[in-house]
């Protein structure tokens, strides 16, 4: 349960950040607007989740879990909210990510 709430609080706040970071690019102000600073703030913020994850598991399985989890999460988010393309190609890592989550895995 603690290694779940924080992979999701270290990804939900880098896909927040990555929305933010993806308006700015849509903003006239761009790298000076708020969207960018708050973006930048929510990369920072999940450090403290990847500390607690590190303790109780290898490097290795936190990045494959967290990557995975946030690969997906922006994906679904650039088809869905910004209506980006989504290819064989993206399929294809996405597929390949979740291959890699299966091959990590190991039971707590």
């Amino acid at each position: 349960m603690t290694t779940l709430f924080w992979l999701a609080l270290a990804t939900l706040l880098t896909v927040f950040g990555d929305y933010l970071i993806k308006l700015a690019t849509l903003s006239p102000q761009g790298l000076r607007s708020a969207q960018f600073a708050l973006g930048a703030l929510c990369y920072g913020t999940p450090a403290i989740a990847w500390y607690a994850l590190m303790q109780t598991h290898s490097l290795a399985m936190v990045a494959v879990l967290y990557s995975t989890a946030t690969l997906i999460l922006l994906t679904l988010l650039g088809v869905f909210v910004f209506r980006e393309s989504f290819g064989l190609r993206d399929g294809l890592g996405v597929s390949l990510a979740l291959a890699a989550v299966l091959v990590m895995h190991k039971p707590e």
